[in-house]
């Protein structure tokens, strides 16, 4: 069963609508009615649709910015205009704005809804796909490096805004190589994907953890209250990270070395921040792995710590 949300305020037209898709097959689509683009917001808040039927002409909402704002509210669920102007330059337009079709009224056979309906739920999920593909890492389900990119130029906005520091961490496996060289790379990747779920389980919702490759990861720590917090969740990671991985009947120990500095009291742009944490990694890799280290600004302190 489809569910489908059907804004329009046109009795006549609502009807038609139904009846097409009735006539294609009564037992495919279930269809609720709004008859304002507030009403059929409000029901986008509260239930589940898998499709949007929307007219560009509703008594509190008119054209392009009708689809602009059901794309703003439910940025997932599928959009098909339904209008009483066959225009092509609206139709681009409106796919331009988030839709995924552009139908006019009355016109074809009840087919041609019901396919178009179908047709852009299946477009609207191979483009979610496309989207997560290119923004997560496919082995762990991390943030890649592209999104990772993103998500700190944004974090340092808002420090600078709110006045409130973040912890930049960037982290590499100790002992990786042996274990893809004594085990094969099936092994390596399962303790990567396990290291992934120890690591967010060492921060919390808001902190975002990313693979930038290999066995190499960051981790972005906002609105922390102190360096000593930022210290805390180091020594919570490698404590972590130290404890044996049982996979596939192998006990299989590794360490994890992290260089952390914070913004904006080490502040450079992002290429500059991942340099300063990557050299404090190495600082770290220089104790014998299992540590962390913080990049040292002129007139601050540096911090070794074995856990």
């Amino acid at each position: 069963m489809i569910k489908v949300l059907l804004v329009e305020d046109n009795d006549v037209d609502a009807q038609l609508t139904q009846d097409l898709l009735s006539e294609w097959s009564i037992d495919e689509f279930q269809i609720t009615r709004a008859k304002t683009l507030g009403e059929g917001l409000t029901l986008l808040s509260r239930e589940r649709f898998d499709a949007v039927l929307l007219d560009l002409s509703l008594p509190d909402a008119f054209g392009l910015p009708t689809v602009r704002q059901v794309h703003a509210t439910s940025p997932t669920i599928p959009v098909v205009v339904l209008s009483g102007v066959s225009d092509q330059s609206l139709a681009l337009q409106a796919v331009q704005q988030g839709a995924q079709d552009y139908l006019v009224k009355g016109q074809g056979h009840p087919e041609l809804l019901a396919r178009a309906v179908r047709y852009a739920i299946e477009r609207k999920r191979s483009e979610e796909r496309l989207t997560y593909l290119a923004q997560y890492d496919h082995l762990t389900g991390l943030v890649n490096r592209s999104l990772f990119r993103d998500r700190l130029v944004q974090a340092m906005a808002r420090s600078k805004r709110l006045q409130q520091p973040i912890g930049l961490m960037l982290l590499d496996l100790d002992r990786f190589k042996a274990v893809n060289d004594t085990f094969g790379h099936d092994m390596g990747d399962e303790l990567l994907k396990a290291v992934s779920e120890r690591l967010k389980t060492c921060v919390r919702e808001v902190d975002t953890v990313a693979r930038m490759g290999g066995d190499e990861f960051t981790i972005i720590l906002e609105g922390v209250c102190s360096e000593q917090n930022i210290l805390v969740v180091a020594k919570r990671i490698t404590e972590s990270i130290a404890a044996p991985f049982e996979l596939k009947g192998h006990n299989i120990s590794i360490g994890v070395s992290i260089g952390i500095t914070i913004y904006p009291h080490d502040d450079h742009p992002v290429d500059e921040l991942l340099k300063h944490a990557d050299t404090a990694m190495y600082r770290a890799k220089q104790q014998g792995g299992s540590a962390f280290h913080l990049h040292e600004i002129s007139g601050t302190h540096s911090v070794n710590i074995l856990p």
